[in-house]
């Protein structure tokens, strides 16, 4: 009786022993593996201060990567929200941004949120979910298996319901051409070109990006976009100075089969002429046409305080070739004109921005912008002595026809 105990023992031990072992991948994320036991260092808007990615033991585990100047990631934030509120303890949704632990207290002051916030002072965790665009979401389930990495359309209370309950989802990867470079040309050669423009479909791998060329550069692009957003770019008008009087709109929306890409090189001796070189093609290619009429509309002018003392000093650096914006993050002018800063806000405002200070210089001048409180990111200009007042005056329209 003794050995029989000890053979089913012994069989038990072995059946038991025979599992799947989902393999961990120590060193990216990928779909179907397990993740590391991941350290949150810094936890904002947590019962916690810091934690560990195994301590976790909700259903659904969903990663929010984002920044304070990314308008799609605080847009989507009330859905997020709710989900957290909705699903309760059956998922963990935390928002990962490298921005620094003072801004996001600032942001989650202005807009409070019901979800755990991550600091990754280090980029360790947005290193292993590689990416290079946000907002970037990664589901994980109770086991710290990635089950999807996709964009915000599909974190969906049905998507969550159907996971917590262990049904199949079907969920499209978000892919990025992580090696693609925009500084190459879209052809391949093996010999300098001396003229060349070049029209492709619209490519999924590629963000939808431009650059207009410089006098450094022999080369301008424009990707994944519409034509009357070419028209627009070519012609160097804002989005609110641009009106589309347009007979099939269809045509022209912001659909895969409406975009394409557009990349011209050139010889240095056509630089100056290069806009109107784009404007002539893209208007032969689509059909369309552009005028410029000046309309009375209302508008923000940028002007200086009533009566104050504050003056602003003329720059004596140059402009930083280096110098990228992010508009929801706000400007840094070095050595640049007032212009610069108007463009700026006319950007994030959505509306067109006169410039009246009166300063026809260049300027060193800092503004941040808080996409969560547009009161508290028009108060900086105060520091310099300017405000933004809303007005109506005649502006110049770029009117786009087909």
């Amino acid at each position: 009786m003794q050995k029989i105990i000890i053979l089913i023992f012994a069989i038990t031990l072995l059946c038991g022993c025979k599992q799947e072992i989902t393999p961990v991948n120590e060193t990216e994320a990928q779909i179907g593996f397990k993740v590391p036991n991941i350290a949150f260092k810094q936890l904002l808007n947590d019962s916690q201060t810091q934690s560990n990615l195994y301590g976790y033991t909700e259903d659904i585990i969903i990663l929010d990567f984002w920044a304070t100047w990314c308008g799609p990631c605080i847009t989507s934030f009330p859905k997020m929200s709710a989900l957290q509120e909705t699903f309760g303890k059956q998922i963990k949704i935390i928002a990962v941004t490298d921005e620094s632990p003072e801004r996001i207290e600032l942001f989650l002051k202005n807009k409070p949120q019901q979800f755990t916030v991550a600091i990754d002072n280090d980029k360790s965790i947005n290193t292993y979910f590689t990416h290079a665009y946000i907002p970037h979401y990664v589901i994980l389930d109770r086991n710290k298996v990635i089950k999807a990495i996709v964009d915000g359309d599909y974190i969906t209370k049905e998507n969550i319901t159907k996971l917590i309950a262990g049904e199949q989802v079907i969920f499209k990867e978000k892919k990025e051409n992580l090696a693609f470079d925009p500084n190459k040309p879209l052809g391949t050669t093996d010999k300098p070109i001396v003229y060349q423009s070049t029209l492709l479909p619209y490519n999924p791998d590629l963000q939808g990006m431009s650059n207009l060329g410089s006098p450094t550069s022999n080369r301008l692009f424009m990707l994944n976009t519409t034509f009357t957003s070419m028209l627009q770019r070519a012609y160097q008008y804002s989005y609110n100075r641009t009106k589309e009087h347009l007979k099939h709109p269809e045509k022209y929306t912001f659909t895969p089969e409406n975009r394409y890409s557009y990349e011209m090189i050139y010889p240095d001796y056509v630089y100056e002429q290069r806009l109107e070189l784009v404007k002539n093609e893209i208007k032969a290619l689509s059909g369309l046409s552009a005028t410029i009429e000046t309309q009375v509309t209302d508008v923000y002018v940028l002007q200086k305080i009533p009566n104050t003392k504050i003056s602003i000093p003329i720059s004596s650096k140059q402009p930083d070739p280096n110098a990228f914006v992010r508009y929801g993050e706000g400007i840094t002018l070095q050595g640049d004109p007032m212009e610069r800063l108007r463009d700026y806000y006319e950007e994030v405002l959505l509306l067109p921005v006169v410039d009246e200070t009166g300063y026809d210089k260049v300027y060193d001048i800092e503004v941040k912008w808080f996409e969560e409180n547009q009161k508290q990111s028009l108060a900086e200009l105060t520091k310099y002595g300017l405000e933004l007042k809303k007005a109506k005056r005649p502006i110049d329209f770029l009117i786009i026809a087909d």
